[in-house]
């Protein structure tokens, strides 16, 4: 999804205005801005706002995102720059085909995230961001 598309859809065109934040530290190699950092530039009162937009950036495939406790890593994917830091890596919690069926069929059901969450032992949020993807992927026919 162009970044444009990305204007229009959200009031203020703050997705775009993200993007250029975080490109412009990506290319000038400096840390990326904390969800606080970015909610101040952004005009939100909370770093909640910019959270989400960094997901909704991630999910329209324009950055990807290495995270950890230490703060995260942003790569612009047209260009390959990246923001400074270091990552520890997480260990590793693939997802298999099983709990994205159980997942999809639970949330057919109208069963909450949280419940999922308990049923294929993954958080709430794990879910959630599993289910963005899921979506992202599948384009219109997630419709």
């Amino acid at each position: 999804m162009p970044v444009l598309a990305l204007k229009s859809r959200h009031q203020g065109g703050r997705a775009e205005r993200c993007f250029a934040i975080l490109e412009r530290a990506a290319n000038a190699g400096a840390v990326c801005p904390t969800n606080v950092e970015l909610a101040d530039m952004l005009g939100y009162s909370s770093g909640n706002g910019p959270s989400g937009l960094v997901n909704l950036l991630e999910v329209s495939g324009l950055i990807t995102v290495e995270r950890s406790a230490m703060g995260r890593v942003v790569t612009i994917a047209k260009t390959g720059k990246r923001t400074s830091g270091n990552i520890l890596k997480r260990r590793a919690t693939d997802w298999s085909a099983d709990q994205d069926a159980i997942m999809m069929d639970a949330l057919a059901a109208e069963t909450g995230f949280t419940a999922i969450g308990r049923m294929i032992s993954k958080s709430k949020n794990a879910c959630v961001s599993r289910f963005h993807k899921i979506t992202a992927a599948m384009g219109e026919q997630a419709q």
